[in-house]
């Protein structure tokens, strides 16, 4: 979808757009991820602009500009969804190479015969930036769900888009010249434009302000290096009691489902806060959205005390509808399973999925690397 004669209309919404993302997203939750749909945002509006010069002077180099701004806003849209989802930093060459490209093939070709043909291509690439955006709002999905519909519905509709401009070309080309081939593109993406914007803003605001919690690179290597070396002492000095749990939120997914994102944010901290509050001081905790992971220095009887504890206290809290809340935990003490933080958190994890096959709102206990022995409340 690309800018078209919309005039004053599409540059108020491109630049109240372009002003909620810069405010409410990157000033507010200042990141890669909302710093790349910021530019986006700038690039639209200056899009806008470009085009409603274009219309006032009727020059086609300016309209054409405005259209290769704006179509590569879909990449930054998709490299900061990249950096949102950790799906890493490789975008870069791709979404950087096509803001060049875009707007210099269109200049080039702005007062030929051959400019309806490179907006056609130029606009197939700019869906193409659309279907990775999806690829990246599924990876998004188990954290985000419905905030992520409205971009969802904007990136499914931006390739019908697309084979409408194709097959409007092809049919054009079959048939007699027109004096303005793109007239009738233009008024048909005029409709969809605005509503692309709408959605991208609303989907990428909520998610860039929705707090999280997952757990970051450098917490997680801080955990495994406190860890190990707690371990390799005790092992040292043949200290048994030490244990690894690996405690979890019963079905995250239904739960966000029947509690919508911002009820289940608080159901989710509240697991959290639960959890940290029956662990004890000493124990060493990597924290995720809906599951922590805690090193316990405590013998094996004070270890399964605290498990009871807790599971009573998660399942006792009050959540929206008077729906119940649990956890299921695996328990890894060094005993059976040896000082190996690897060993143990395989063993934990497995013994986690036990407790959760038999229902949840139980913990199992890890006996052997490979086995365990029945939990409950």
């Amino acid at each position: 979808m690309t800018p078209s004669a919309t005039g004053v209309p599409f540059i108020a919404i491109m630049t109240l757009a372009c002003v909620a993302m810069i405010g409410l997203g990157f000033l507010s939750r200042p990141s890669r991820a909302t710093a790349m749909w910021s530019f986006a945002f700038v690039l639209g509006m200056l899009a806008s602009y470009a085009m409603l010069a274009a219309a006032i002077v009727d020059d086609e180099a300016l309209r054409a500009l405005g259209a290769g701004i704006f179509l590569p806003a879909n990449g930054f849209i998709w490299l900061g969804l990249r950096h949102a989802s950790g799906s890493g930093r490789g975008g870069w060459p791709w979404a950087a190479g096509y803001l060049v490209a875009s707007p210099v093939a269109l200049l080039a070709t702005a007062r030929t015969d051959a400019y309806s043909i490179a907006f056609r291509i130029d606009f197939v690439v700019a869906a193409v930036f659309a279907v990775l955006i999806i690829v990246e709002l599924v990876r998004l999905f188990p954290v985000f769900r419905e905030e992520l519909l409205p971009l969802g519905f904007g990136a499914a509709i931006f390739p019908v888009f697309a084979v409408y401009t194709l097959l409007d070309g092809v049919v054009r080309a079959l048939g007699a010249p027109a004096d303005d081939d793109l007239a009738t593109v233009r008024g048909v993406n005029g409709v969809g434009t605005g509503v692309y914007v709408v959605c991208a803003l609303i989907t990428l605001l909520l998610v860039a302000r929705r707090p999280r919690a997952a757990v970051g690179e450098g917490e997680s290597a801080a955990f495994e290096a406190v860890a190990r070396g707690r371990l390799a002492r005790a092992a040292a000095a043949d200290d048994a009691w030490w244990s690894l749990v690996d405690i979890r939120l019963d079905d995250p997914a239904d739960l966000r489902t029947a509690f919508g994102g911002t009820a289940f944010e608080r159901t989710a901290e509240r697991f959290r806060a639960d959890v940290l509050a029956v662990l004890p001081a000493d124990a060493d905790i990597e924290r995720h959205d809906t599951r922590l992971v805690a090193l316990v220095p405590r013998s094996q009887e004070a270890v399964r005390r605290l498990l009871v504890t807790l599971l009573a206290r998660v399942s006792a809290a009050d959540h929206p509808n008077g729906i119940r809340v649990s956890a299921s935990i695996g328990w890894a003490p060094v005993a059976p399973v040896g000082y190996d933080l690897e060993a143990l958190r395989t063993a934990a994890a497995e013994a986690h999925a036990m407790a959760f096959e038999k229902g949840g709102d139980r913990w199992e206990r890890a006996v052997e690397p490979c086995a365990t022995d029945a939990g409950g409340r």
